[in-house]
């Protein structure tokens, strides 16, 4: 389903390992990208209001590309008396599953396809926050 606020996809690339669990790198010692990871988000009507089970809980999915937008791009943002020196900050649905810092991320909007570091995560009521860096096109 459709949503302005949320017009972009993204998904968490996991870096390809070999036999021993160790990185694989290409040439030129970058990392080579593997599958994408599977991530719990809250479940949304059409509406977009988020779904709660019988019990109260919130109806999830297991999914492993998300919905994006653009909050702002700036070199630098405060929120809540600490500095966060990122790219971008980007909005999504609700994620339930935490997305470590220096975590890689493959980020599609309307013109091209970018790779992006994420720099911190902010899950609250009406959404998660990103803020990421830009790092390979």
């Amino acid at each position: 389903m459709y949503n302005p606020r949320w017009p972009h996809k993204f998904q968490i690339i996991a870096d390809a390992l070999d036999e021993n669990g160790l990185p694989v790198t290409d040439e030129y010692g970058d990392p080579v990208e593997g599958s994408a990871l599977s991530v719990k988000v809250i479940r949304y009507d059409g509406q977009w209001n988020p779904m709660r089970n019988p019990d109260g809980s919130f109806a999830t999915d297991t999914v492993t590309e998300i919905p994006w937008g653009y909050r702002t791009a700036t070199g630098g943002i405060k929120e809540s008396g600490d500095v966060i020196v990122a790219d971008y900050k980007i909005s999504c649905p609700m994620l339930l599953t935490d997305i470590p810092t220096g975590t890689q991320i493959t980020m599609t909007d309307y013109i091209h396809t970018f790779r992006a570091k994420v720099i911190k995560q902010t899950t609250y009521n009406w959404g998660t926050n990103l803020w990421v860096d830009n790092v390979k096109n």
